[in-house]
């Protein structure tokens, strides 16, 4: 259990209200082409600096990923979004010892709505009797997780007693047992503001129950961008869910599903590290920069398993237009969909477009993990 809850304590995001629409015109539009750039990239027109000219070519300065610090024991709604949704194999979601989520609201609020998957903290923590089910159990659980209605306060802090005793009840009492519970900021109400589809009366806590879930695609910008599989892309639930505007169809032959509703970029690629992306990658970037401009669309980028192909067109859009290294874009993909893995002659060309992008290799890839 500490290996993965380490993974979600490090994970360094800007937290859900910093800002929803994490790509935003007003930092990083409008775009214009790169004149005589022969891979028809083109850089965010903010400042002069931001771009050197060299010869006929303009280049990018690189700048580092906006991250605000998530105090200790506290995870975003973002998160356990991403979370919920993450795939190594198969859904994490479907194995009942991946998470337990512990709602920390009165029986009421939690009849009424709650996280999927979530149990009554009653039933695990009781306020007189303690823990219901022994240590052995809790420790075959990756990951804890606790929320009350709301909750901005440190753990431990006088706020925080008056406004969630149920939840540092439960949290002080697993970490007595030797647990490492994380609480959810902002709470139920946070959560449910930006993914009320991910919520229900009903308790779903069963395997089988647990299969029928529908898993949705990782967000790498929050409320903009969703990297997925070819079976999430031809789900409309999933589509109408995440208000997608934009498709990036990056397979050989899956079709578009919702050609009448979704405007679509069909790159048609293989999965294979002799794959030419030299017109996939400005094209991609292009086309997912025009959907986020004036922040109403939202793209989602696919491939069969969305672990290659769709990885590879993500981190260059991230690298040309957030201005990131190829390290700093690899690593914020991989800590919002951990089974990203581009394949080594994706990442090879990636290292060849970001000397493109900014006059100059930042990245060596051994320093790039899958």
């Amino acid at each position: 259990m500490g290996a993965v809850l380490s993974r979600v304590a490090n994970c360094r995001v800007a937290p859900s209200r910093v800002p929803r629409n994490t790509w935003q015109p007003g930092n990083s539009a409008p775009y214009r082409e790169a004149n005589g750039t022969g891979n028809n990239s083109y850089c965010p027109a903010l400042l002069p600096a931001q771009c050197l000219t060299q010869g006929l070519e303009e280049v990018l300065i690189p700048a580092l990923p906006e991250r605000a610090d998530v105090e200790r024991g506290y995870v975003t709604p973002q998160q356990v979004y991403n979370l919920l949704n993450a795939e190594a194999g198969e859904p994490a979601l479907h194995d009942p010892n991946y998470i337990l989520i512990l709602d920390c609201r009165s029986a009421e609020r939690y009849k009424q709505s709650h996280l999927v998957t979530a149990r009554a903290s009653v039933t695990v923590i009781h306020p007189e009797l303690g823990c219901l089910i022994s240590c052995v159990q809790l420790q075959e659980f990756s990951i804890i997780l606790l929320y009350a209605e709301e909750g901005h306060s440190p753990v431990g802090s006088e706020e925080a007693r008056a406004d969630s005793p149920s939840l540092q009840r439960c949290f002080f009492q697993l970490s007595a047992l030797g647990m490492d519970p994380v609480i959810l900021l902002g709470g139920f109400s946070a959560f449910h503001q930006l993914y009320p589809f991910l919520c229900t009366p009903r308790m779903v806590l069963l395997e089988p129950e647990r299969r029928a879930l529908t898993i949705y695609p990782s967000e790498i910008l929050e409320g903009a961008l969703y990297q997925g599989s070819a079976v999430q892309a031809q789900n409309y639930r999933i589509i109408k869910n995440l208000h997608i505007t934009h498709v990036v169809n990056a397979t050989a032959d899956c079709p578009d599903a919702f050609p009448s509703m979704l405007s679509y970029l069909r790159l048609r690629l293989s999965d294979d590290s002799q794959q030419d992306l030299s017109e996939a990658l400005p094209l991609a970037a292009r086309f997912i920069a025009g959907a986020l401009a004036g922040g109403a669309g939202r793209v989602l980028v696919h491939c069969s398993l969305g672990r290659s192909r769709s990885s590879v067109l993500t981190i260059a859009f991230l690298m040309e237009h957030k201005r990131w290294s190829l390290q700093h874009a690899f690593r914020w993909l991989k800590d919002r969909r951990a089974c990203a893995a581009p394949n080594a002659g994706f990442l090879r060309q990636l290292s060849v477009y970001e000397e493109q992008l900014f006059g100059q290799r930042l990245t060596a890839l051994e320093d790039i993990r899958l």
